[in-house]
């Protein structure tokens, strides 16, 4: 896969576009805010719903997208074969439940493999960075099975605790 064709996966779902300003346009009042900036009194918040696809979420910070997320139903680290009809659409045709072996498979080369902060070491982080896009995507594992995936700026891909 050329990284063109890599980042043009990273960079946008649907009209939302990572780096784009939030907030002032008509349609941004139909997103629902999670109440984050209130609770960490910061300028980084998460909204889902709008024009988001059900299951995902997307961080703005300083009223900028920074980040789309997906994160699984149910138990975390439940394997799932393929993925589920209502998913959403992932870049590299990932999904969260798939087995990690085959999420690497997809992932293009210059995968980086972390240690999970939390489960470490059942779990890990795989981060994959496009340098010249300035965009990374990050996969968080549970007992060889992919339990969240996010991807956008690579500062807000890094941020472990969602806004922290």
């Amino acid at each position: 896969m050329e990284a063109r064709d890599a980042a043009a996966q990273l960079v946008a779902v649907g009209d939302l576009r990572i780096g784009a300003a939030f907030g002032k346009a008509p349609g941004d009042a139909a997103f629902v805010a999670a109440g984050m900036r209130e609770a960490m009194e910061g300028d980084c918040e998460y909204y889902d719903r709008g024009s988001l696809p059900e299951g995902m979420s997307m961080m703005v910070i300083a009223d900028h997208i920074a980040r789309f997320d997906v994160d699984g139903e149910g138990d975390p680290g439940v394997r799932v074969d393929t993925r589920p009809a209502a998913a959403p659409v992932v870049p590299f045709g990932l999904w969260v439940g798939m087995d990690v072996a085959e999420a690497k498979k997809r992932l293009p080369a210059g995968v980086v493999v972390s240690p999970h902060a939390y489960v470490s070491p059942n779990g890990d982080y795989l981060t994959w960075t496009d340098a010249q896009a300035d965009l990374a995507l990050r996969l968080e594992t549970l007992d060889g099975v992919v339990t969240s995936i996010y991807w956008g700026r690579p500062d807000a891909v890094e941020l472990i605790e969602g806004c922290a």
